[in-house]
């Protein structure tokens, strides 16, 4: 009689046993499964004009690589070493058009030639706009400033300063302009 009783009780012992050991690997494999892999960070180019802009991504998402001009940072995306670019201007006609999002109203600084000059160096020049005057004397250091109608009329007699819908690179060179010194 006790031979009846001890086998079904260590048969039920043993089904129970095995139950537990099958359920904890099922869950440690759904666990595992279930975890992040390592996600590469996005890479970001950023030009000059947008360094400041790039203090203020999370390093842990993101990795930038500073770049020398949005020509440089649209290579390394076409080349696939960067997956998306952090640029100051509009495309050129000979880059190639692809996706944007702007992240804020900008201004073309334009000349009859490509040149650099730092912000603060604005008050050397004479400047042509079809902007409003009183929102760029508070935005850039501005001293002599004239509002036209067409501003590629005046691209030889000093900077225009024009909105990137108004921006027209067929008929003017960039300005370079590097926030102070």
């Amino acid at each position: 009689m006790k031979n009846k009783i001890i086998i079904p009780l260590i048969l039920i012992i043993v089904i129970v046993i095995g139950l537990f050991i099958f359920i904890d690997k099922k869950e440690n494999h759904q666990s595992s499964a279930s975890l992040p892999e390592t996600q590469e960070k996005i890479k970001i180019a950023a030009c000059p004009t947008c360094y400041e802009l790039s203090k203020k991504l999370d390093l842990e998402k993101y990795q930038v690589i500073k770049t020398s001009s949005t020509a440089q940072s649209i290579a390394l995306l076409e080349s696939g070493r960067a997956d998306m670019i952090l640029a100051g201007r509009t495309l050129k006609p000979n880059e190639p058009q692809m996706d944007y999002l702007l992240i804020d109203d900008g201004y073309s600084f334009l000349s009859n030639q490509e040149i650099t000059i730092f912000v603060d160096q604005l008050n050397d020049y004479n400047i042509y706009t079809d902007l409003d005057e009183k929102k760029l004397k508070q935005k850039f250091p501005i001293a002599k400033i004239q509002t036209v109608d067409n501003v590629y009329e005046y691209l030889d007699k000093g900077i225009i300063i024009t909105s990137w819908e108004n921006t027209n690179y067929n008929q003017a060179e960039i300005i370079r302009s590097i926030r102070g010194k």
